[in-house]
């Protein structure tokens, strides 16, 4: 147990660098530890409640990882995920389309007990380097970490599954849809000062798009055409027509992809650079890596 609770704050500590990177203020966001919550006795009455109404096959329904176990303590998880969103007094739950059996379950059983249903609203699943599932499970080199150094995330990339005009298991191009263009079309948007509701939003980060100094103003990525040429795309789309028609090679998008999530870890690595807890909390957390 004190392992994991040296990873959790682990997690909090990095979840808290991503966030402050990309322009949340670490005041904007609490994190609860859920042991403050499942030892009550409101909490242990209700998740008797709900065991009473489930079956095994309930919980085998939720994830694959869990439709084959032998041991309980995983079919438990759904229980206190469907749980949790009462006794934190959730409005809407945001994860991964794996978690779809997870927010499923929820819906289900949440009314069953008497309370409201929430909303969920799900992610797509970042695919790996090698253009498949990405997986905890999977080597390192199958996917970019938050803390990897510059050279590191360029041998990656350069490693990396990117297939001549082809879209499939190509994990450059998915990289690119998925977290790239997302977080460069977030940039320009700030730039403009469309902020939404939180007009704090991006306050303290000065951050521009994928783009060369002389791109054009609706541009979010830049990709070197050679000769000292670039090639700017206002849209995941333009750039996709362009690769597949062949008139962007695979080097030069390895290489501009390289460069940009360089750009988008550095903030990230300075805090850990800069946080002696963080790097304390590290070496307890994962003692043999």
């Amino acid at each position: 147990m004190e392992l994991v609770a040296h990873r959790r704050e682990y997690y909090r500590l990095l979840a808290t660098a991503i966030l402050q990177s990309l322009g949340v203020q670490p005041g904007q966001v609490k994190f609860v530890i859920e042991s403050t919550k499942v030892y009550t006795k409101d909490f242990m009455v209700d998740l008797q409640r709900l065991c009473a109404l489930m079956t095994q096959q309930d919980a085998r329904d939720t994830c694959d990882e869990i439709a084959s176990t032998t041991m309980l303590s995983p079919m438990l998880c759904c229980v206190h995920q469907t749980l949790s969103e009462e006794y934190l007094a959730m409005d809407i739950q945001f994860g991964g389309e794996d978690q779809d059996g997870l927010f499923a379950h929820a819906r289900k059983f949440l009314p069953l007990l008497g309370y409201r249903q929430r909303l969920h609203v799900m992610n797509t699943m970042v695919a790996g380097l090698d253009g498949l599932k990405m997986s905890s499970s999977k080597p390192a080199d199958t996917k970019i970490e938050f803390l990897d150094d510059p050279d590191t995330v360029r041998r990656k990339v350069q490693h990396a599954s990117c297939p001549p005009r082809q879209l499939a298991e190509n994990g450059v191009m998915g990289l690119l849809e998925d977290v790239l263009l997302p977080i460069s079309e977030l940039r320009l948007e700030r730039g403009r000062g469309q902020t939404g509701l939180n007009v704090d939003e991006g306050r303290g980060v000065t951050q521009r798009p994928f783009i060369t100094e002389d791109a054009p103003e609706d541009a979010v990525f830049s990709v070197s055409a050679g000769e000292a040429k670039w090639l700017h795309f206002a849209s995941y789309e333009e750039l996709k027509r362009a690769y597949v028609g062949g008139r962007i090679d695979p080097q030069p998008l390895k290489d501009a992809v390289a460069d940009a999530f360089n750009q988008l870890l550095a903030p990230i690595r300075q805090i850990y650079q800069e946080s002696k807890e963080w790097q304390d909390v590290d070496r307890a957390a994962y003692p043999d890596e």
